[in-house]
């Protein structure tokens, strides 16, 4: 299972010219219970703001099992520093409960989010989802969720990005790379996750898999994946920029070159910037190179929820 685990960025800080004002964090905010225990998100407040500030809600990954708050990039400097909220929350264990009790907790502190909005001084209509590997695919999976009459569970909802998640879970072997990991038996997440082994779960499968919610009210999307990627192949990614594209929504599909699994929390994505081949349902005949840098999914964020964000 250890491949599976994701830890905290432990990069020291990039150069910059001028030190960032303090971040205020709010710990242990309790937004449900489950099985007994509550569940709790943390809060980080970016130095001051004249205006409700856009929330960015950080969904680490682990596998739908080992996931907890404080895995992933450092909040504060992505992108507290910088004048955004981040609320890295948590959600049950598969081992305790299988789907869809994850999603039901996402959309839960969504929620509470949405309650303690005045209190904070948080902008519940300018909510962005970021996660990894499994985290990102219950964010997606989330800014998906609609009700029967087609409104959308999650209304503030504007944005999602989204490291390298499994996204159809029917085809997860089908889309490993060459000497990647397969899912063989009951260890694998993808069957701890939904209760055994998904062909054996097709329905429930389906309603799990990102690439199979596909619909054009979905909010813009920001695929991160590296095309070295062992533990969930890049086809995964492709394959919900596919679907994606098909229904006219908008999405962004950014392949890394020579990146594994979990780079996003290693740290040296922010210090060595990684070229990648982007594609894109705006222009979905060309393809072109960028860099992946922080300041590429701030800017991707920024245009999404923020009105002015030269003015932020």
């Amino acid at each position: 299972m250890g491949r599976f685990m994701e830890g905290l960025s432990r990069a020291p800080r990039p150069p910059q010219s001028v030190d960032p004002a303090p971040v205020r964090v709010v710990r242990d905010i309790a937004y449900g219970a489950a099985l007994g225990a509550d569940l709790r998100m943390d809060l980080y407040l970016p130095p001051s703001a004249t205006a409700p500030t856009p929330v960015i809600v950080w969904l680490a990954g682990g596998g739908w099992r080992n996931q907890r708050r404080g895995y992933g990039p450092r909040l504060p400097r992505l992108f507290a520093e910088r004048g955004y909220a981040m609320a890295d929350i948590e959600y049950r264990s598969s081992e305790a409960s299988v789907w869809p009790a994850q999603l039901h907790d996402v959309l839960a502190a969504l929620r509470h989010l949405q309650d303690i909005a005045d209190a904070h001084g948080l902008d519940p209509t300018s909510i962005g989802l970021w996660g990894s590997s499994a985290g990102a695919h219950l964010a997606l999976l989330a800014a998906f969720a609609s009700d029967a009459d087609g409104s959308r569970t999650a209304p503030g909802v504007r944005a999602v990005v989204a490291g390298y998640p499994p996204t159809d879970l029917l085809s997860l072997n089908d889309d490993a790379l060459p000497g990647g990991v397969l899912g063989v038996d009951p260890s694998d997440p993808a069957w701890g996750l939904l209760g055994g082994r998904p062909s054996d779960r097709a329905a429930t499968a389906v309603e799990a898999s990102p690439a199979r919610q596909a619909h054009p009210r979905v909010p813009p999307v920001l695929l991160l994946h590296g095309d070295a990627d062992l533990l969930i192949g890049p086809a995964q990614s492709r394959r919900l920029h596919d679907a994606l594209s098909a229904v006219g929504a908008e999405s962004h599909l950014l392949l890394v070159h020579g990146a594994d699994h979990g780079f996003l929390n290693t740290g040296d994505w922010e210090l060595h910037p990684m070229t990648a081949t982007v594609l894109s349902s705006r222009a979905p005949d060309t393809e072109r190179s960028a860099l992946l840098t922080p300041a590429l999914i701030e800017r991707f964020f920024d245009r999404h929820l923020r009105t002015d964000p030269w003015n932020a």
